[in-house]
């Protein structure tokens, strides 16, 4: 059977608590811009948020090993380099 996705503010405790992980473990390394939560930018996930890790550069990906899932949260990567303007 499946389970049906928390609601209200338990829905984003699991994702804050892998966000804060792998904060800790990406933040320090210059390809990496932000980690945050939001949608999915890739579509593939409706019903929940995602924890996004944006990094400036692709060929960054394979070098930090960025897991595509943390204790069942979703991880995207979103590769752009920000400027201010």
């Amino acid at each position: 059977m499946s389970q049906t996705p928390p609601t209200g503010p338990e829905a984003l405790f699991l994702p804050r608590k892998v966000r804060d992980a792998l904060s800790l473990r990406l933040l320090d390394d210059p390809d990496v811009s932000l980690v945050d939560i939001g949608l999915d930018p890739q579509g593939q996930i409706l019903d929940q948020v995602v924890v996004r890790v944006h990094i400036r550069r692709p060929a960054a990906r394979e070098r930090l090993a960025i897991p595509q899932e943390v204790d069942g949260v979703a991880v995207r990567v979103v590769v752009a380099d920000y400027r201010l303007e």
